[in-house]
């Protein structure tokens, strides 16, 4: 690419977003439904177990008694809610900021997305609210589950996004 072509790319016009903020509650609800299945599938073979994982999240609201290895269909429901709200909400932060990008560099952005939630997540901020959650999230299964997550957005915007407009050079 030549630093001709770089100054133009930087000063393109604003196309508009790729998705509109309510497709963001679609695009969060599929890909936390990703991120939940491989979460609790990475807890199941290499962590402490899925139940563990969910009634982990519902600590959150819920204190330790929700804490156990046993699935509790109030803990269930509980960290379950937790978690897809916090999905849609990060689904229509996306769709409220996602550009109209051609199909790899919405993949390549989301996926980054879904790998600065986890960093963010991880590192930062779930301490403050649940610190047993971070040993769900600060390992090689949980930043896979982050990364779907980020994935699974850029699909939903693909499938169901604004495509980018054609430009003319002038």
């Amino acid at each position: 690419m030549t630093t001709e072509h770089a100054l133009m790319a930087h000063n393109q016009p604003f196309l508009g977003t790729k998705l509109q903020p309510r497709q963001g509650i679609g695009a969060g609800l599929v890909a936390g439904t990703g991120m939940i299945i491989v979460w609790t599938v990475g807890a199941a073979f290499f962590g402490p177990g899925a139940a563990s994982l969910i009634n982990t999240i519902a600590a959150t609201f819920l204190g330790d008694s929700a804490i156990g290895s046993s699935w509790q269909l109030a803990a269930i429901m509980v960290g379950l809610l937790i978690h897809y709200v916090l999905s849609i909400l990060l689904g229509i932060l996306f769709a409220a900021s996602l550009d109209r990008l051609d199909r790899r560099n919405t993949l390549v952005v989301s996926s980054f997305y879904g790998f600065t939630i986890w960093f963010v997540s991880s590192f930062i901020v779930a301490g403050w609210f649940n610190e047993l959650i971070v040993q769900f999230s600060r390992n090689w299964w949980g930043l896979v589950a982050y990364l779907i997550f980020g994935l699974l957005l850029g699909v939903f915007a693909v499938r169901r996004g604004t495509p980018p407009p054609v430009l003319s050079p002038d």
